[in-house]
């Protein structure tokens, strides 16, 4: 019962600190990099009330599946808005469950004490917290495979109709994230167990296959719920984006084309700085193969196909790796529970290490990058141009246009109002003439009347240039980004915002 009691305060202590490393500072960065398309698409769905078509910047952007957008709309219902905080909430918790679950493994498949090791292993690696603190689906894709694998591992042999339709479940749910990587990266991780002594043979039965409707039912509802209630002129097919980015993607990649090494590079990379200890496991393993136990020779042979299956495709990039991080860190943990079995060790300098490693990514993550973020950019942006509108008007009155706008900026300027309206670039709006000119173009282009002293006109331009539809400033308060802390700090030059707010 003590050792029962230890293992519980060990364990809420690493969910604890892994909470904290997650959480400090996660609203005050600014928006970074492909979050920005989930914060804009997730925008568009709450302004629009229309949650079965995504659209980027006003044109149709199904990307991905909806369920990944659907979690933020959901996390902005609870929070009463669409922030940073709602917008990364649910990939945050994605990655916690993430540390639970690989203690949870570690435990039941290897020996006592693994688990928690390599669940300090995981919330301490550096890309792991990184990306699990921007919104996008690659850490819900890693949450949902690690689902999947500890449900199986709770009765592997068990072959009842609920425990299928629960591992089903899992993967459809994990595909409705990112794509179809939701059902092959399980399947790929438990295949050498079941071809192992013929498991397979008695999943072979007709209670699998009635999950595995059920399961298809649950992939294919949101796909169908898009066609039927969604906009009868969007431009795009859900299920044939599916096709396009998993199979075309695989086999005639048309972009992220990395070299056939990329994993090799990333994989240690991404395990920083706990890599020497999965390459040392590995090492270790393949030279006592028929002496370690089964469960880790099932994780080098599931490790090894994932590697295989990410090198095969043809499409490459550095965090596609990202689901080989928690096997790749439970082999690791492996290898130290077995060095300090026997050398008889408490582990202390282990101890130093992990609360060295998240007191210094507290640190850099959840304090100097946010505190670089602030002082300018695009949320002092945000916070200037909704201060100079409010003067003059309530939010709600105002009108917003967005003209070739930055992703980001958008999530930082709502106003409670209208929907947003997107200007390509393409299109022919007038860039000179005067704000009449302006409001008739907009006017004819869109059926709508727009009231130039409620109307406010937001355009992107980069560093050196001009900021566009400058004719605008005649009559207009102009507003424009200033450099962040971080900016002035490196004498980086990012790019720039623009905001014509009509005088009073």
């Amino acid at each position: 019962m003590r050792l029962l009691r230890n293992d519980r305060r060990a364990l809420l202590l690493l969910l604890a600190t892994t909470a904290l490393m997650l959480l400090v500072g996660l609203g005050n960065r600014e928006l970074w990099g492909a979050e920005t398309r989930w914060a804009n698409i997730s925008l568009q769905m709450l302004q629009s009330g229309d949650y079965f078509d995504p659209y980027l910047k006003g044109g149709a952007y199904y990307d991905k599946p909806l369920l990944s957008y659907w979690l933020i709309t959901a996390s902005a219902w609870l929070t009463g808005s669409l922030g940073a905080w709602s917008l990364r909430l649910s990939s945050v918790l994605a990655a916690w469950l993430s540390v639970w679950l690989v203690y949870l493994l570690g435990e039941r498949l290897l020996q006592r004490g693994t688990g928690l090791i390599a669940g300090w292993m995981l919330a301490t690696t550096f890309y792991f917290v990184f990306w699990a603190r921007v919104a996008t689906a690659d850490i819900l894709t890693v949450c949902g495979v690690l689902a999947a694998l500890w449900w199986y591992w709770r009765g592997p042999d068990d072959t009842g109709f609920w425990r299928y339709s629960v591992f089903v479940g899992l993967l459809a749910l994990t595909s409705l994230c990112k794509g179809l990587i939701g059902f092959i990266l399980p399947g790929l991780l438990l295949l050498p167990h079941l071809l192992g002594q013929g498991r397979w043979k008695r999943h072979l039965n007709l209670r699998l296959a009635a999950a595995l409707l059920l399961g298809g039912a649950l992939y294919i509802t949101p796909f169908l719920l898009s066609h039927l209630y969604g906009a009868a002129n969007y431009a795009e097919s859900g299920l044939g984006l599916v096709v396009r980015e998993n199979l075309v993607r695989f086999f005639q990649p048309f972009d992220n084309l990395g070299p056939l090494y990329t994993y090799l590079l990333y994989l240690p990379v991404y395990t920083l700085p706990w890599a020497p200890c999965w390459m040392i496991a590995l090492w270790v393993a393949l030279r006592q193969w028929r002496h370690i136990e089964p469960n880790t020779r099932w994780l080098v042979q599931g490790l090894a196909l994932l590697m295989l299956f990410f090198t095969a495709s043809g499409s490459r990039r550095s965090y596609y790796v990202l689901p080989l991080v928690p096997f790749a860190q439970l082999l690791g943990a492996w290898w130290v529970t077995r060095w300090l079995a026997v050398r008889n060790s408490q582990g202390r300098g282990l101890h130093l290490g992990f609360a060295a490693t998240a007191a210094l990514l507290v640190a850099v993550l959840g304090i100097l990058v946010p505190w670089s973020n602030g002082g300018g950019g695009v949320i002092g942006f945000g916070k200037a141009v909704r201060e100079l509108a409010s003067a003059q008007a309530p939010l709600a009155q105002w009108h917003l246009v967005m003209v070739e706008v930055d992703n980001k900026v958008p999530m930082y300027l709502q106003t409670g109002g209208a929907p947003f309206r997107y200007v390509a670039d393409t299109e022919d709006y007038p860039r000179s003439g005067d704000t009449a000119t302006l409001m008739a173009w907009l006017e004819r282009d869109s059926g709508q009347h727009w009231d130039p002293h409620r109307t406010i006109i937001v355009a992107h331009y980069r560093p050196g240039q001009p900021p566009p539809l400058d004719y605008l400033s005649h009559d207009h308060q102009v507003i424009t980004t200033q450099p962040s802390r971080g900016e002035r700090l490196l004498h980086s030059g990012a790019e720039h915002s623009v905001a014509y707010i009509p005088k009073a």
